[in-house]
């Protein structure tokens, strides 16, 4: 049996409700294409009962499109008073009632079509929508469930089964189905919404834990300076992350963050000193290595900043940053063809990056090289203006000090040759 889906806004909080303009647009049916409509009309042998029940139908079929609920509700109901056991006809009821708003009469036209079928897909679907609607959620979670067994490949009840486990304040399990949509629809935008909306939850309730177990420990106060740090406080951040070595100077990790926020307020000296530490305790950690590099390469120490640099890509040989910073380091030195190779590396790595467009095309300027100069001043600016265009919108919230994508820090020297 086919079923038309009905577009809905997924992951709204708990409405899920239609917009007015969406209940305008044509809506198609949940297909009750019912043998009792065609058989007979097959076989060209049609009774008065059928043409009854059929003219009903496609009565009903006409109002929904039309948006005329009411009439849609009362042909729907004129079939089930000739013919109660027709579970599609129930359920295409109680999709009209939905539509109209009508939840508690939704309800019991679903419940009434999944009594005779109840592995209707479409009752159990929006069984389970209009519980949500009305703020029942444990009662949503028990068709919605059903619902993924039956057809898997639909997000919208994903995100209506996690939203279910959310206000019932079960973020585990809402952390479980949204996780299952993520690796079905990693392109879907409201089920990495709403996964990212759990995952904040859960981290906000373990920090609130740890803050209650131990306000004073090494790890709340490393927490509490990455806290800092996201929000551009590096005075603050510096306070928790001094507090944080304070407690355990040995702990990997802590003498990097203590570094980057130096780093990033552009206090080298003291950033050298902590990335230096954090070697001797993790030798292993590429980012200070590459950061050891930067703050060499802002220096014009170039000698030691190709040895950093250079070191942290055999760590790390997609670390985008250290083949930036070798570009840079090239073109300061003058190695304009090596300095190509680097850029070119970093583009592919990250090819919607627009600053490393610009820096290669200053480094064909001064091979001679203008049609590729052109062509990646042309890349730079198509990329720099979507860039502006992603950061238009309101509420952007600005980006964390995950240093394997950022390229924040202490301004660096000039890309023209010495």
């Amino acid at each position: 049996m086919n079923f038309g889906w009905i577009a809905e806004p997924a992951g709204s909080r708990v409405a899920i409700a239609l917009a007015a303009e969406k209940r305008r647009r044509r809506i198609s049916p949940l297909a009750v294409l019912l043998i009792a409509f065609l058989y007979p009309v097959l076989l060209g042998a049609q009774t008065n009962f059928e043409s009854q029940l059929q003219n009903h139908y496609q009565a009903a079929q006409q109002a929904q499109k039309a948006g005329n609920y009411a009439k849609a509700e009362a042909e729907y109901e004129a079939i089930l008073k000739l013919q109660p056991d027709l579970p599609e006809a129930a359920a295409n009821l109680g999709l009209v009632y939905y539509l109209d708003g009508k939840n508690e009469e939704a309800i019991k036209s679903f419940l009434q079509a999944l009594q005779r079928k109840p592995d209707l897909l479409s009752a159990n679907l929006f069984l389970g929508m209009s519980y949500l609607r009305t703020n029942q959620y444990e009662k949503a979670v028990e068709p919605l469930q059903k619902a993924i067994s039956l057809e898997p490949r639909d997000p919208r009840t994903y995100l209506n089964l996690g939203l279910s486990y959310t206000e019932l304040g079960r973020d585990e399990q809402a952390l479980a189905v949204l996780q299952k949509a993520a690796e079905l629809f990693p392109d879907d935008i409201e089920v990495l919404y709403n996964l990212g909306r759990v995952y904040t939850r859960l981290m906000t309730a373990t920090y609130k834990k740890m803050a209650q177990l131990d306000p004073d420990s090494c790890r709340y106060h490393q927490v509490m300076g990455a806290s800092f740090e996201l929000r551009r406080d590096m005075p603050n951040a510096i306070k928790e992350y001094k507090k944080a070595v304070e407690k355990n100077p040995d702990m990997p990790g802590l003498h990097y963050s203590l570094g980057s926020a130096y780093w990033r307020e552009g206090n080298l000296d003291k950033a050298e000193e902590e990335f230096k530490k954090e070697l001797k305790i993790a030798p292993e950690n590429y980012l200070a290595t590459w950061k050891l590099g930067n703050i060499a390469l802002t220096r014009r120490q170039y000698d030691q900043a190709f040895v950093y640099l250079k070191k942290a890509l055999q760590q790390r040989p997609d670390l985008g940053q250290a083949y930036r910073d070798l570009g840079r380091a090239s073109m300061q030195t003058g190695d304009f063809e090596q300095a190509v190779i680097y850029l070119k590396k970093v583009i592919e790595l990250s090819p919607d990056e627009p600053s490393s467009h610009y820096l290669l095309a200053q480094a064909y300027q001064k091979l001679g090289k203008n049609s590729e100069r052109m062509a990646e001043l042309a890349s730079f600016e198509k990329l720099k203006k979507a860039e502006q265009e992603r950061m238009k919108p309101p509420g952007i919230l600005a980006a964390g000090p995950a240093d394997e994508t950022s390229e924040g820090g202490p301004e660096e020297p000039s890309t023209d040759a010495p």
